[in-house]
C-alpha cells in the first residue's frame, strides 16, 4: 500500500511541474526562437521570435562555407546579440542623432542589388544584425 502511495505522490510531483520556459541550457525565454530563414540576393533573412515578439535578422552570405559550422535550425532556441540598423547613426554627447522622420524609412539598401525592408504590418519596426551568426552558422 505504501509503495502505491509514494507511486501516486511522485505521479503527482512530476505531473505538476512544467518544463516550459526551460531548456538544458537554460531559460529559452532570454533566447531567439528561429522561425523562418528566406534568402535574398548574397543575404539570408532570419525571421526569429522572442517573447512574442518578431525580430528581422539580415546576414551576409559568406564566401566559404566552414566545415565546422553549427547550422542554424527553424523552430530552435539560440542566444543572439541583436543590434539593431538604426543603431548605426552618429551620436553627440552620448545622444544619438537620428533624421526628423527615421520612423518613416522602410527599406534598407545592402548592396547594390538588394533592398530589405520592414514589415509594420508584422510588428517588426526595425532590422537587425549580429556578430553570433556568419551566414547560417551559429559561432557560440
Amino acid at each position: 500500500m505504501k509503495l502505491l502511495v509514494y507511486t501516486y505522490l511522485l505521479f503527482m510531483i512530476f505531473s505538476c511541474s512544467s518544463s516550459k520556459g526551460f531548456t538544458q541550457d537554460g531559460n529559452i525565454d532570454s533566447k531567439y526562437r528561429i522561425k523562418k530563414i528566406k534568402t535574398k540576393n548574397s543575404w539570408y533573412i532570419i525571421y526569429a521570435e522572442k517573447q512574442d515578439s518578431l525580430y528581422k535578422i539580415v546576414v551576409g552570405k559568406p564566401n566559404t562555407i566552414n566545415d565546422d559550422c553549427k547550422k542554424i535550425v527553424v523552430g530552435k532556441y539560440y542566444d543572439l546579440e541583436l543590434k539593431s540598423r538604426r543603431d548605426n547613426t552618429p551620436e553627440i554627447n552620448g545622444v544619438k542623432l537620428k533624421p526628423v522622420n527615421y520612423l518613416d524609412v522602410e527599406c534598407y539598401s545592402y548592396d547594390e542589388d538588394t533592398e530589405i525592408c520592414i514589415e509594420p504590418k508584422k510588428g517588426i519596426n526595425d532590422l537587425y544584425y549580429t556578430d553570433d551568426l556568419k551566414g547560417l552558422c551559429y559561432l557560440k
